[in-house]
């Protein structure tokens, strides 16, 4: 659906846009993508002997338009609660529950909260005020999430909305294939290289993406995911297999067969829901303490399989 824009017709490099995100660091990586091209950023990065070249180079590895116009919508949407309020206090517990290894206060949260409605609040007036979307999307449940809920939150307003698909493969300069699974793995100076595959979205498609928000509410499961590049409402324990697959035989740290997961399968998932459905197997006597490797650390603990 939709053509893909050709770079040299379409894309002006400082064109007034505005840049959406769905985590927080992608939102830090595309902040400081846009600032390339400032004066003060080239003065301050470029090495002596540079010279004009390597002015040149910043200025071609900018993005464009303000530091600015980058907003984040994070909301964890592929978990949880999504049938009520966005921000209200169902995801707020989600959020406590996924998070729950982090001791926030409440202050915290809703200083969290806020600064989602904000940006929120700033992309539908922009683009009621005509301002062109551009959604950078990835190939994960909370991105994929995302992209149908905006698809949703702008169906009744008129305004142009390209998407910036995050590729399968992703090669270096040196003909290498990182493990990347979402822009917020990419260096600020990496984003402009993937501006040919932006692309503008029919109303077609953002209607079928909102018809999909929609129905994904009315099931409101615990959990959506990506089966077989489709996202679908699924059950809690949808990713419990990955992780009994993965227990090793005798005592094991619990961070260990986090990172082990994380770095085997590439899915975009948190580390704080697998976090969840560990919890779940000691609860449930599948696992058990048995020690502690790091008292500070969440994750420290020492298991095995009962």
């Amino acid at each position: 659906m939709g053509e893909i824009i050709s770079i040299n017709e379409n894309i002006t490099r400082g064109e007034y846009m505005l840049e959406v995100v769905f985590n927080d660091s992608a939102k830090g990586a595309m902040t400081m993508a846009k600032k390339y091209g400032n004066e003060d950023v080239i003065r301050e990065s470029i090495v002596p002997t540079g010279g004009e070249e390597s002015q040149q180079q910043f200025e071609e590895e900018c993005i464009g338009g303000s530091a600015e116009d980058v907003v984040c919508i994070g909301f964890n949407l592929d978990i949880g609660d999504i049938a009520h309020e966005i921000d209200g206090d169902e995801r707020k517990h989600t959020f406590v529950k996924l998070f729950g290894s982090i001791d926030f206060n409440q202050e915290e949260i809703e200083e969290f909260f806020n600064y989602q409605r904000d940006d929120l609040e700033k992309l539908v007036s922009m683009a009621k005020n005509g301002t062109p979307i551009r959604i950078w999307k990835s190939n994960t449940p909370f991105s994929t999430c995302g992209y149908a809920y905006l698809c949703d939150v702008l169906r009744a307003i008129d305004c142009k909305i390209s998407v910036v698909s995050f590729p399968k493969y992703t090669p270096t300069q040196e003909n290498k294939v990182p493990a990347y699974v979402d822009w917020s793995s990419l260096h600020p100076s990496e984003f402009h290289r993937f501006l040919y595959l932006e692309r503008e979205i029919s109303l077609e498609e953002k209607w079928t993406q909102s018809d999909l928000w929609q129905k994904l509410k009315r099931e409101n499961a615990a959990l959506r995911a990506l089966d077989k590049g489709r996202l679908v409402s699924v059950p809690e324990d949808f990713y419990d297999p990955i992780i009994i697959k993965n227990i090793p035989e005798g005592e094991f740290v619990m961070a260990r067969l986090m990172g082990n997961i994380l770095s085997k399968y590439p899915l975009g998932v948190s580390d704080g829901w697998y976090a969840l459905r560990i919890k779940k197997m000691i609860d449930d006597t599948y696992l058990k303490v048995v020690g502690n490797r790091d008292t500070s650390h969440p994750y420290g603990k020492i298991l095995r399989k009962t």
